[in-house]
């Protein structure tokens, strides 16, 4: 290995997506960075044997007593990882995106907007938002890291793992960062538990944007979860870590502060929150 990665650190970083389906009105990608030195500790055994009891999966959440007392559980345990980390988070429209590829195939004599589309979104959005927990490091303390995917089929199909290493790797030499993509892979459900916490912290700031009436159950309880992790101050020791971008039809990044969101929440929710 070259004598700059030497004195290295060791990064983990955990990338899955929230929001797939049509009906969702909003959609996110996210990625959550920790130091493996600490998520590996021997002081974080219990959070990696949390997928040995309980199944984390926002979407499926609907007031269910065991996940309930998972994820209460996961953040009361990983709270204490939040100020070591970094999440990043980018929201896209995939409505304009859809817009965007009519436009395409209007002049593309092989109809193919849709599937450059599609490995945009699987490809290059999901490059971004590493790139942007990787880089800007000081080069005395160079960072190697291992990433992992939240296991899916078209992630799969499009070779992500592979192609997202040799891309990321391919930009810290043409850029000059300090900064080496050791290991890439995908991790299904249960798998690992960083994966876990990343797909329930997305959910959960898709949740609080989309600051959704409760009509149905499901809703009700998820809103009630978030204000219960809020009002015990679980969650903003990852919120105070987060950056959030929303992804402009320039293909412009435009940095959103949740702070606000999360206030128009509260106050939307006021009687769960002082009940």
């Amino acid at each position: 290995m070259d004598k700059q990665f030497e004195n290295y650190t060791d990064l983990t970083i955990f990338f899955d997506e929230s929001g797939k389906t049509k009906t969702d009105k909003i959609q996110l990608m996210g990625g959550l960075s920790l130091p493996s030195r600490i998520y590996f500790s021997n002081q974080f055994l219990s959070l990696h044997r949390l997928n040995e009891s309980y199944r984390y999966h926002w979407s499926e959440y609907k007031g269910d007593y065991k996940q309930r007392e998972g994820i209460l559980l996961l953040f009361d345990i990983a709270s204490s990882l939040a100020p070591f980390g970094q999440l990043n988070i980018i929201r896209y429209s995939r409505q304009n995106l859809i817009i965007q590829e009519k436009k395409f195939s209007t002049f593309d004599p092989d109809k193919k907007g849709n599937e450059i589309m599609t490995n945009m979104l699987c490809t290059k959005l999901p490059e971004r938002i590493m790139y942007g927990l990787l880089r800007g490091y000081d080069p005395s303390s160079p960072i190697r890291s291992t990433l992992y995917i939240e296991h899916a089929n078209e992630y799969v199909s499009l070779n992500l793992a592979e192609s997202m290493k040799l891309q990321l790797n391919i930009h810290a030499l043409y850029r000059g960062e300090p900064f080496y993509v050791h290991e890439c892979g995908y991790r299904k459900k249960g798998e690992e538990i960083g994966v876990e916490l990343t797909d329930i912290l997305l959910g959960i700031v898709r949740t609080i944007l989309e600051n959704p009436d409760c009509e149905s159950r499901k809703k009700r309880e998820q809103v009630k979860l978030i204000v219960e992790l809020l009002r015990t101050e679980k969650l903003q020791p990852f919120l105070n870590r987060l950056r959030l971008f929303e992804l402009m039809s320039s293909s412009d990044l435009r940095e959103i502060d949740i702070k606000a969101s999360v206030k128009m929440f509260i106050v939307k929710n006021y009687e769960i929150y002082f009940d």
